[in-house]
C-alpha cells in the first residue's frame, strides 16, 4: 500500500484558514535582519569563561594517564624577570613595511624592565584579534566600536586616573619580547578553557618618569590561536578581572603588519604602550 504525504496532512489545517497577503517590505526587512545576524557571526568568536576546578582536574588526569593519543600544537606565553644588573633588555620597534622598506624603525632598550613575556608559536599568527565587552565599570572615553561592539582598543581616562585600558597585542611571534617595566609581581595564573590568564601588578614608585605609583595588568592569551588581549588600569584587580570574564574575542580579518625580520619589542605599561 502506498501512503501519500498529502493524505497524511489533509486534516491538519481548517478549511477557513487565512494566510494573508504577501508583504514584500516585511519580507525584505526580515531577510536583512537575518543576514546582518549571520554577518556578525561570520568569524568565530570566543567568550572567556571560568571553568570549574573539577573540570580542570579531570582534564589533567586524562593527560597524565595517556588517554589522549595525540597532542595539539599550542601557542605558549612565558614570563621571566631580567637579571638584576647584567642584562639590558632591548629590541627593535617597527611601525610597518611599505614596498619592502621598513619605516619608523628603531632600537629600543629598557633598563627598568621588570618582566619579559616571550612566545612560542607553532605557526605564524596571520591576522590580528578584536574584542567586545559585555561589562565595563564605566564608559570608555576613547575607542571606536562597530555596531556590534567589536574593537581593538578601549581607553578610559577619568580625571587624574586611568581606570582601565583594553587593547590587542598584534605582533605575537617566536622572537617577540613584550616588556613590563617597574617592580613586577605575579598575582595569579589561571586557565579558562583554551585561554591562559595572567594577573600581574607593577610598582612604579621608584621610577622617575611615571605619573602614577602602581598599575594592574591582566593578559588574556589564547593557546589555540595566539591571540593576546591586555586589560590594564589603576582599578583594583578584582574589577579588571570582571572585565576579563565578560569579554569576547575573535579574529578581526585584518592581516598582521609586516616587519623586517629582526626581533621585535614592545611594552604594555599603562599610558605608554
Amino acid at each position: 500500500m502506498k501512503t501519500r504525504i498529502t493524505d497524511l496532512v489533509q486534516d491538519c489545517y481548517p478549511e477557513n484558514i487565512n494566510i494573508g497577503e504577501y508583504d514584500a517590505e516585511l519580507a525584505a526587512r526580515i531577510t536583512e535582519r537575518v543576514q546582518d545576524h549571520l554577518g556578525s557571526r561570520s568569524r568565530p568568536s570566543h567568550r572567556i569563561r571560568r571553568l570549574p576546578r573539577t573540570f580542570l582536574l579531570a582534564a589533567a588526569l586524562i593527560l597524565a594517564f595517556g588517554t589522549v593519543a595525540f597532542a595539539i600544537a599550542e601557542y605558549t606565553i612565558s614570563l621571566r624577570k631580567p637579571s638584576a644588573d647584567d642584562e639590558l633588555v632591548s629590541g627593535f620597534r617597527y611601525e610597518g613595511v611599505i614596498d619592502g622598506k621598513v619605516w619608523n624603525s628603531e632600537l629600543l632598550a629598557y633598563p627598568d624592565a621588570g618582566m619579559v613575556f616571550t612566545f612560542t608559536c607553532p605557526e605564524e599568527v596571520t591576522q590580528t584579534p578584536e574584542f567586545r565587552c559585555f561589562w565595563l565599570p564605566q564608559e570608555a572615553t576613547e575607542g571606536i566600536t562597530d555596531e556590534q561592539g567589536w574593537t581593538k582598543r578601549l581607553f578610559c581616562d577619568s580625571g587624574n586616573t586611568i581606570p582601565y585600558c583594553i587593547s590587542t597585542i598584534d605582533n605575537i611571534s617566536n622572537e617577540y619580547q613584550l616588556i613590563l617595566n617597574g617592580d613586577v609581581s605575579v598575582v595569579k595564573e589561571d586557565h579558562l578553557e583554551d585561554w591562559e590568564l595572567l594577573e600581574v601588578t607593577s610598582d612604579y614608585s621608584k621610577l622617575p618618569y611615571q605619573t602614577y605609583d602602581r598599575a594592574n595588568y591582566i593578559l588574556l592569551f589564547q593557546k589555540t590561536t595566539g591571540y593576546l588581549v591586555l586589560i590594564s588600569g589603576e582599578l583594583d584587580m578584582q574589577t579588571l578581572e570582571h572585565i576579563a570574564y565578560e569579554i569576547e574575542v575573535r579574529g578581526s580579518g585584518s592581516p598582521k603588519a609586516e616587519h623586517a625580520g629582526d626581533p621585535l619589542i614592545g611594552t604594555i605599561d599603562l599610558a605608554r604602550g
